[in-house]
Order: C-alpha cells, then sequence, then structure tokens
C-alpha cells in the first residue's frame, strides 16, 4: 500500500514537536459505499463535496486510517455526495452536501462549519471562494467528456464536434438524426446546480461558444452528476461525465470527437494551511502526492499530477485553476541490504536496488544515524562497500538510495540487515622439527582469538595438497600426518575460521628421516 514511506514518514515530520493528540473514531455503517467506515471525533480530517472524487477520497482515507504507522494520529473522513440523507459530525448530524460546491460553501461564510475542514472538487476556486481565503491543492487529472447510452444502443453518433454540443444545449438541435445519428429526440443532461462538473461544463461550453455564455434550451434535463442510471438505458440521452468515473461505472459510452482535461482538487481554508495533517495528506511532500498513491488513483479512473519538484503542481497551493497538467511518471524503487562479515574486523555492505526500470543513482549506507560509506555508486543494479576497522560483534546497518539528479526514480532505503563482524585469530603448531624414519609427526594446533574460543577446521597442507584435518576443541586440536617422503617438507596448518572468527594460518617444516 502507498503508506510505505511516504505516509509515515511525512506525518512524522509534519507532526514533530506538535501537540496534536486525537482519538480515532469508533467503526461506523456507511450510508453510500464511499461514506467513511468510522464515525469522525472532534479533530479528525473531515472532508465532503464533488461527487467526482468521492471514490478516491475513501480509498485514500481508509488507506491513512488502516496502517499501523498512523495510529494515535488523526483520521481522514470523507463522506459521499451521494447517499441523501443526512451524516453524522461531530457536533451534530447535517444534510449531505451534494457537489463541489455545496462542499466548499460549509468552509467559509454563513454556511461555514468548523467540521468541515476540506472540501473534494472538481472545479478550480471561484473568485468569491479565493476572497473568502480558500485555497485548493491539485492532485489529479481527469477529463471531462460526453456519454452516452452503452447497453441500449444510442441513437447517437460515434462522435460529437464543439460546434454539435454547443447547438444540442442550447436548443438549435433537438434530435440526432439533424447530425448523422439515428432519428429520436435529443435528452441533453447537466449535473445538478452546485456540481463542480457542471461549473467546469459550462465554462467550457462558453469556450466552445466563442467566449459567449451558453444559455440553456428548455428541454436541458438536470440529473446527479455521474450517475449512470439516466443515460445507461435512454439511447436519445447525452450528458457531460468524468472519463475516470465513466470507466468505474463501465455502462456509459464515451463520444468521441471532444474532451476537456481538468485538474482535481482538495480544497481548504487559507487559516488551515500551516496545519500539519493537512500538509501531510495533500501538500507535495504528503501522502496523496506520493508516488505511493498513484496505483491507488489510478484504481480509481484519474492519473496523479507530479509534484513541484518533478516540473508538476501536485500538492502546490493556489486560488486559481491549474493548467500544468504533467502526470507522475516517477519509478518506485526498492532497496534490499545485506553484510556480510568477509574477515577479521571487516564488514561487507551489499545493496541492490530494483525498480520497473533499472534505476541509477548512488547509495549511502549507515550505522544508526552514522553514515559509513557515502556514494557508493550503483552498477547493474547493486552498491557495494567493505568497511575495514570494524569492532568485533553484532552491528546493523541500513542502505539509501539517492537516484541521479533529475532522474524518475524514487529514492529508497533498505530494511535494516544485522551481521556479527569477527574478530582476528592467530594460530601456533607443536610439530617437531624431524622425525624419524617409518614415523608420523604428530602435533597440536592451537587457535586464539581475543574475546571468542574459535571452532571449526584445522588442515594441514603442503602446497595444494591436503595431509591432514581435525576439528578445534576448545581452540585445540591434535593432528597425526601420513608418512611423508624422505627429506624437508614445507607445511602449514590453515584455520577456516568461524562465524565469529576470522581464519588464520601457520607455517612450519618438518624433515622426514
Amino acid at each position: 500500500m502507498f503508506v510505505r514511506k511516504t505516509l509515515a514518514g511525512a506525518v512524522a515530520a509534519a507532526l514533530a514537536g506538535s501537540a496534536v493528540a486525537l482519538s480515532a473514531g469508533a467503526a461506523s455503517a456507511a450510508t453510500d459505499p464511499d461514506d467513511p467506515s468510522i464515525t469522525p471525533v472532534a479533530g479528525d480530517l473531515i472532508g465532503v463535496g464533488s461527487d467526482t472524487t468521492q471514490h478516491v477520497m475513501h480509498l485514500f482515507a481508509e488507506a491513512w486510517n488502516n496502517d499501523p504507522r498512523t495510529t494515535g494520529l488523526p483520521k481522514i473522513a470523507s463522506f459521499a455526495a451521494t447517499g441523501g440523507g443526512q451524516i453524522t459530525l461531530p457536533s451534530g448530524a447535517i444534510n449531505r452536501p451534494n457537489g463541489s460546491g455545496a462542499g466548499k460553501g460549509l468552509l467559509y461564510g454563513a454556511g461555514n462549519n468548523t467540521d468541515i475542514d476540506f472540501a473534494r472538487s472538481s472545479s478550480a476556486i471561484s473568485t468569491t471562494e479565493a476572497q473568502n481565503g480558500l485555497y485548493a491543492f491539485p492532485f489529479a487529472l481527469d477529463t471531462l467528456v460526453m456519454t452516452v447510452s452503452k447497453a441500449t444502443p444510442s441513437h447517437a453518433p460515434a462522435s460529437l464536434t464543439p460546434a454539435q454540443i454547443v447547438s444540442i444545449y442550447k436548443g438549435d438541435t433537438t434530435n440526432w438524426s439533424q447530425i448523422g445519428g439515428v432519428a429520436g429526440a435529443i435528452v441533453p443532461m447537466i449535473p445538478q446546480a452546485g456540481s463542480g462538473t457542471r461549473s467546469f461544463f459550462e465554462s467550457q461550453l462558453k469556450a466552445m461558444n466563442g467566449g459567449v455564455a451558453v444559455t440553456l434550451g428548455s428541454d436541458v434535463v438536470e440529473v446527479q452528476e455521474h450517475d449512470p442510471a439516466p443515460i445507461q438505458g435512454n439511447p436519445d440521452a447525452v450528458a457531460p461525465f468524468s472519463k475516470g468515473r465513466a470507466g468505474l461505472a463501465g455502462t456509459v459510452q464515451v463520444e468521441q470527437g471532444w474532451s476537456a482535461d481538468r485538474a482535481l482538487y482538495n480544497v481548504v481554508r487559507g487559516t488551515d494551511l500551516a496545519n500539519p495533517v493537512i500538509q501531510a495528506a495533500f501538500g507535495s511532500d504528503g501522502a496523496l502526492c506520493s508516488t505511493d498513491a498513484r496505483d491507488l488513483i489510478e484504481s480509481a479512473g484519474f492519473q496523479q499530477l507530479a509534484t513541484p519538484a518533478h516540473g508538476g503542481v501536485c500538492g502546490a497551493q493556489t486560488q486559481s485553476a491549474s493548467s500544468n497538467f504533467t502526470t507522475n511518471q516517477q519509478v518506485v524503487t526498492t532497496t534490499v541490504l545485506t553484510a556480510t562479515s568477509p574477515g577479521a574486523n571487516k564488514a561487507t555492505l551489499s545493496a541492490t536496488v530494483t525498480g520497473s526500470t533499472s534505476p541509477a543513482g548512488t547509495v549511502d549506507f549507515f550505522e544508526g544515524d552514522t553514515q559509513v560509506a557515502s556514494d557508493v555508486p550503483l552498477v547493474s543494479g547493486a552498491a557495494s562497500t567493505t568497511l575495514s576497522g570494524v569492532a568485533p560483534g553484532d552491528h546493523t546497518y541500513t542502505a539509501e538510495f539517492t537516484p541521479e539528479e533529475g532522474s524518475v526514480f524514487e529514492p529508497s532505503a533498505s530494511a535494516e540487515a544485522s551481521v556479527t563482524v569477527k574478530t582476528s585469530s592467530s594460530s601456533s603448531e607443536s610439530f617437531p622439527a624431524s622425525v624419524a624414519a617409518g614415523k608420523k609427526g604428530k602435533g597440536t594446533v592451537t587457535v586464539t582469538a581475543s574475546g571468542a574460543t574459535p571452532t571449526g577446521k584445522v588442515t594441514i597442507k603442503e602446497g595444494s595438497k591436503t595431509l591432514a584435518s581435525g576439528t578445534l576443541k576448545g581452540g585445540k586440536v591434535t593432528i597425526t600426518l601420513p608418512k611423508l617422503s624422505k627429506g624437508k617438507h614445507s607445511l602449514k596448518a590453515v584455520y577456516g575460521g568461524d562465524a565469529l572468527v576470522a581464519g588464520s594460518s601457520t607455517s612450519f617444516s618438518i624433515k622426514q628421516k
């Protein structure tokens, strides 16, 4: 889930030193599938408003609330626009706000409700809303399209031009046969008053009409925005629809020929811009703009906007309509660290960094908060360093990947990797300097180490040839050599080491008479 590092880090950083201490809400049965699964309490982050973004914000809130790293932090409750009736707020029940305008209206003026902290909006802030101190955080890209019936074959042509759309909504074109469709009286539909989609669509009608506002014809029917029900079974219906919501509905057909991109927003009071929870949720460095949230946003039918650090506007507070639709193309990376001790007082740290494409950058290594190696280049997805002079015993390390500046890769950090660094050893032997003819040489090899009793195997070698071996007991082993050929033999006692002690060796010679 997206709350892997970004959410925990963003919230922790945003709340550092803060005295915020709020209770989690109790479980509650939702009236609408996109209603919160908690009953919010005072201090929780509560949102209402747009039908367009109710599902994506429901998914986001549920992810935030269910991550164990947010335990004890404010919950997020996002109430659906649909579902009707009332919603229960900490100070009491209110009629359910339906649409961007209705949601934003609860953030200022006579309708100000201090229980509400943010309003979902599919349209930019109006002049009046800006004058009353509201600010918007853009986070996703949606495309407005025209839709017709899918299950019941529509009488509309496959494509509508801007001029045809204007003519339909003016009431000048009233039958599909007039514009190349099957005969049928057109039923033009438009979202309810206060809908952000309606506001955006009316502005698009004006633009398509040469900058002159369109007076809607008498046959235009007002419907709930993004409700497929009045469209899907009516072959003569046509309505503006969020492309993302249309994909989720699956029962309406998208018309070709015209579309308009728009940003989607979460709107807050200007006085709440410094609220650490608001910033941790909606800001450029917050959870909703993190690459980890991209899959969640896409699952709701939208595209995540890129943050300012990557040429976009996600989380950049504004009072203007966003026209920068640069989307997040960042590549999530995963860093895995292994640690071994190849020798006395040494630790080898090896980090592997993976992503959907091969990452490029450097890796820093840490023991606790102390950096032990920096800017180790990533080669074929791996970075490795060997530390010397490390005290024997247990050590725990982490690795942090830093992508090349301007690259599409996200930084990542490894989990902890522990290793026992080996202590050094020394070996000695007690073999005789000479052995009588026909006799076998016999001696004791002793291996010592600071702070540990060596275990494992000792091998007697002559060059590359193994003559004999034995296993240490209490740091010692007695070994009998085979009969050797007459003459002087240069031998070596080799201790291979164990998990705590590094290997060592000692050379000696024996003269076989």
